[in-house]
């Protein structure tokens, strides 16, 4: 079972056992569009000083772009039911063997770590830079690419990546195209007090190569349906400018869904004496092992006791229509989007080698406006860009993915 520690966005009632159906019965969402009351969660960020104490590191927010990509432009919805993870726990260095299908391309590149230092820093694999000013944005492009039968399978085989990785086409083994996902969660990691210690992520992880991301989808399947069709390769805006999306785009949606308590039952937050769950850290090259993250099956835990989602078949998919005019220019450009990219904006474009635009999304920063003091997690400043970030409020901890 493994016990690392989460930082949960979405649906208000997320847990270990959660299910389409018990999410679209959440009483609130901290996504903009209530229509989506999906679960996004990303592992949280400790600094462990010489002492041995973890400081949790303030945790900036999350944002989650879905974007119109690849060749294939019939892109479908998430079936209900579905998950994905994308990134290796485990890894603790740079794996240039596994590759993506027909690409030379490794599936390391899902992952990528920008230091906003108010210079354009070229994104790294891994935490190599943690001089911050602005934060550390790590960054994972999640699969695109389904096989059309499986809505979970726990060595996540169900999905593979665009050859591009988030552009290009679909293998044979997984004909499906879906809309991309992208998660950019940003750690305030200047406010802590860099004594000579170490960053480690809540899976014991000091490198920065084993960051992740979960997704359990929450959509209504025909309100994300539309706004695929309408929006993913011809909307102009941000993603509560999408027609389908304007009906349930709540603009005080930071304040309608707060926190909900964690879901564990050992301290998380502030300055702890050990990494919740039963973590060593490692820093690698070698991978991390099972044992390094999981309890022994002893009868204990550490989390509340919940059923944990296994693997999932889907029934019958019915694949929406084909989006009409293949040719035409992608040029969704969201406003958050937009006013994030001044600092590191050449960087990116090089590195993924595709126009910016083509996307739109939710933005789970906080509004952090410049001066403030140190901040503090979960709704209080934070640093970034020095511009303006739709604010919102964390969901609650919760591990087991």
């Amino acid at each position: 079972m493994k016990d690392e520690a989460y930082v949960c966005e979405g649906a208000s009632n997320i847990n270990q056992g959660s299910t389409y159906d018990s999410l679209l019965q959440a009483p609130c969402t901290s996504c903009e569009i209530q229509d989506d009351k999906s679960a996004y969660w990303s592992p949280l960020l400790y600094y462990q000083h010489p002492n041995g104490k973890f400081e949790e590191v303030p945790n900036g927010g999350m944002t989650v772009y879905y974007e119109g990509r690849g060749n294939d432009r019939n892109l479908q919805p998430f079936p209900p039911g579905f998950r994905m993870v994308s990134g290796v726990t485990g890894a603790r260095s740079y794996n240039s063997q596994d590759l993506i299908p027909g690409s030379s391309r490794p599936k390391s590149d899902r992952v990528s770590f920008a230091c906003l230092d108010g210079h354009p820093n070229m994104e790294q694999p891994s935490m190599v830079d943690t001089d911050c000013k602005d934060g550390l944005r790590a960054q994972v492009h999640f699969q695109s690419c389904w096989n059309g039968k499986d809505l979970y399978k726990e060595d996540n085989s169900h999905v593979e990546y665009m050859s591009g990785l988030d552009n290009g086409v679909c293998p044979p083994t997984h004909p499906v195209p879906l809309i991309h996902m992208f998660f950019e969660v940003l750690y305030s990691v200047n406010s802590v007090n860099k004594d000579g210690g170490k960053f480690v992520f809540s899976q014991g992880d000091t490198t920065g190569f084993g960051f992740h991301g979960d997704f359990l989808n929450g959509w209504k399947t025909d309100v994300l349906t539309a706004g695929i069709q309408q929006c993913a390769f011809t909307s102009t805006g941000g993603v509560g400018d999408c027609a389908p999306f304007k009906p349930s785009n709540n603009p005080k949606f930071s304040d309608i869904c707060p926190e909900q308590p964690s879901l564990l039952n050992e301290p998380v937050h502030g300055t702890i004496d050990k990494l919740p769950g039963c973590i060593t850290i490692t820093s690698g090259p070698q991978d991390a092992t099972a044992a390094d993250m999981n309890c022994a099956d002893s009868g204990t835990s550490n989390k509340l006791p919940l059923n944990p989602v296994s693997n999932l078949t889907a029934p019958a998919t019915t694949l929406i229509s084909k989006v009409a005019s293949d040719t035409a220019a992608a040029t969704v450009k969201p406003s958050a989007k937009a006013h994030r990219r001044s600092i590191d904006e050449a960087p990116r474009v090089a590195a993924r080698n595709v126009p910016v635009d083509g996307e739109y999304g939710y933005d789970f920063d906080w509004p952090t406006p410049t001066g403030h003091g140190p901040p503090i997690v979960y709704g209080s400043p934070a640093p970034h860009h020095g511009h303006h970030q739709r604010n919102r409020r964390s969901r609650a901890v919760v591990n087991d993915a």
